[in-house]
């Protein structure tokens, strides 16, 4: 079987969640870093099974680096020099082994092994057992600390406590850039830009944020009783917002009929949440993807005519159905926008999404100068795009959730030169845990 082939076999009822996962990351290793998301085909996996799967693949995409570092400890070349397949047994491997609680290192070792002489060819089977062994062996003699601090033994995990090792695995703290590449899986790049803007406190903590696991967050009505859901979701720190600990086939169900809950990051409703107060009669809501700003819209300008549209014809579908009980939203083609001007215009253009690595675990990988610069321009060519469609005095809402300057207030000063006052400009940097966690973003709200 190929290698394309693997990556995009069915799953059928005789496949594990780690065979799954394997043949996944399979793809991951031969396009790194250009990292996409996985084809979500779970068939024939039980609910129990596909839980596993995307958790191991998660915690190996998000902390590919720090993994390979650990493997590379016990082969004799680099991890990105094995075959895709090996790299990708190896890691999911280690990943279980390393990260992931309560699973038995036998069944670990043993299923990867089975994998690697399925995936790679039999021989290789004694190569991933010597490896996973001996990490099975540095787990055995490490110890969880409460609180990480920089150390060439200390694993950082989610919540900011530490995997101590029994040996020194990581590079030394006295280049600190290096340390955190390893130890919270960043591209270089990325940690170096961040060090010059931000310094080394809060790169560090922006680091430490992108291996947390995100809570999935909801936005509910005002008045909406905790207690009486309490074992659905629990109270966050943020008013109007929950966490979801429910079932997942359950959360349809309970957000149907209400149109004010909505799976929604407290970051990502800052935006529309600065035009509270704003009257616009007509709204276009241009970048809107899955629709998640446009319900916001709707709830929070009931009486306004909304636009909304994508440039993706997967998304406009999605749009469509998420939008399907809202009287006022009207799901339009790109091209069907014409001469129509409106008074308030949402643009949440794409980005790095450098605010939310620690929920697309992946785009950290494709950041760069090059890519940045790219999505630079065409931010730039959506915002003059806009212009068409403002009404003279109207409201122009720039949102993205990236923490990258050349992407938000730059973007921002270049629209004021061209006129226009700005009215609210909001950074939101990535921080907390659980009921405190939110996603970065940036919006800037202008009267053009």
């Amino acid at each position: 079987m190929s290698k394309h082939a693997q990556g995009n076999t069915h799953v059928g009822a005789e496949t594990s969640a780690r065979m799954w996962a394997a043949q996944r990351l399979t793809r991951v290793a031969e396009q790194f870093p250009h990292v996409d998301p996985p084809d979500m085909d779970l068939a024939g996996l039980s609910p129990a099974d596909t839980a596993l799967a995307l958790a191991i693949y998660r915690t190996s995409i998000q902390r590919w680096f720090t993994l390979q570092t650990v493997i590379e400890r016990f082969l004799s070349k680099q991890a990105r020099r094995l075959e895709p397949a090996m790299q990708a047994v190896l890691t999911s491997g280690a990943a279980q082994l390393l990260l992931m609680d309560r699973l038995p290192a036998y069944a670990v070792v043993d299923e990867s092994v089975e994998l690697t002489r399925k995936l790679v060819r039999p021989n290789a089977a004694g190569m991933a057992n010597a490896v996973l062994r001996q990490i099975v062996r540095l787990v055995s003699a490490s110890k969880r600390i409460d609180a990480w601090t920089p150390a060439p033994a200390n694993i950082p995990l989610p919540g900011g406590s530490a995997l101590q090792l029994p040996e020194a695995l990581l590079p030394p703290i006295d280049t600190l850039d290096k340390h955190l590449v390893a130890a919270t899986s960043m591209p270089l790049r990325l940690v170096r830009d961040w060090i010059e803007r931000w310094g080394i406190d809060q790169t560090t903590q922006l680091c430490l944020h992108s291996i947390e696991n995100p809570p999935t967050t909801l936005a509910v009505e005002r008045d909406f009783d905790s207690l009486s859901h309490k074992d659905l979701c629990l109270p966050h720190k943020a008013a109007g917002f929950v966490q979801w600990i429910g079932p997942a086939d359950a959360l349809a169900q309970f957000a149907s009929g209400h149109p004010d809950r909505r799976v929604q990051d407290v970051a990502s409703s800052l935006a529309v949440e600065s035009t509270r107060g704003q009257q616009p009669g007509t709204i276009l809501d241009y970048c809107a993807g899955m629709g998640t700003k446009t319900r916001q819209l709707a709830q929070l300008h009931p009486s306004a005519r909304i636009d909304a549209t994508d440039t993706h014809p997967g998304r406009r579908q999605t749009l469509r159905a998420a939008t399907a009980n809202l009287p006022n939203v009207r799901v339009v083609e790109p091209d069907q926008l014409g001469n129509e001007r409106y008074g308030l215009v949402l643009l949440d253009v794409p980005c790095s999404n450098t605010g939310v690595l620690a929920r697309r675990p992946e785009a950290r990988y494709r950041y760069s100068q090059q890519a940045l610069g790219e999505l630079v321009q065409l931010q730039r060519q959506i915002i003059d795009q806009a212009a068409n469609w403002t009404t003279p005095g109207g409201l122009l809402l720039y949102s993205t959730c990236s923490v990258e300057p050349p992407e938000n207030t730059k973007q921002t000063l270049r629209r004021l030169k061209q006129g226009g006052q700005l009215l609210t400009e909001h950074q939101q940097l990535p921080n907390g845990t659980s009921d405190s966690y939110t996603d970065g973003s940036y919006h800037a709200l202008i009267r053009v």
